[in-house]
């Protein structure tokens, strides 16, 4: 199967596309590298180094005709979507809404997609949070996370387009940057504090 891969060269998402091509899988990996690292592009893949934004992105499906898109490039960082909400947005909503156009045009079948555990469902509420639990983003990182969540199960209902949404929680491992954990935990603490002074 051939499988494109965005934010490949990113922590959680090279680890997948290693194992996608341990598994005999086609990888394309498409990444701009602003958090990502080239030495986590493992051998064997076909990398992009282009911002999903790009209108290149197009050239990209058109050619390699991915038959599953597993969707990793974000704006991570909560206190800058705090700060900069604008560009939150562009990144991870209409990057995301990008994806889904070019997906939908050339032919994929299903995209997964990286979104995020604890900032869809907040702070309030009864622990642990099911799937089943309101959305209750405290941040616009989380805002975006779910509007692409939203944007999925209307590409679905529209175009059949398949999907699979991972509401990941605290992960964490090889190749990650111990300054993004730290970053991130700042981050919540900071959100927090200001929601609660």
């Amino acid at each position: 199967m051939r499988i494109l891969v965005t934010g490949g060269a990113g922590f959680i998402a090279s680890h997948i596309s290693e194992s996608y091509l341990k598994e005999g899988h086609q990888v394309v990996i498409v990444d701009d590298l602003s958090r990502g690292k080239e030495e986590n592009i493992p051998q064997g893949s076909n990398f992009y180094r282009l911002d999903i934004l790009d209108r290149q992105l197009e050239e990209v499906f058109a050619r390699e005709r991915p038959e599953v898109v597993n969707h990793h490039a974000a704006q991570i960082d909560v206190r800058k979507s705090v700060e900069d909400p604008i560009l939150d947005a562009k990144t991870n909503i209409v990057g995301t809404l990008s994806l889904l156009k070019w997906a939908h045009r050339y032919g994929t079948r299903q995209v997964i997609f990286a979104s995020s555990g604890g900032t869809i469902y907040g702070e309030e509420g009864t622990l642990p949070f099911s799937e089943d639990a309101p959305p209750r983003p405290e941040s616009p990182y989380g805002l975006s996370k779910y509007v692409g969540e939203c944007y999925l199960e209307l590409y679905r209902a529209l175009f059949g387009l398949d999907s699979v949404i991972l509401r990941y929680s605290n992960v964490y491992g090889s190749r990650q940057d111990p300054r993004e954990r730290r970053e991130s935990w700042l981050s919540s603490a900071r959100i927090s504090w200001m929601g609660n002074p």
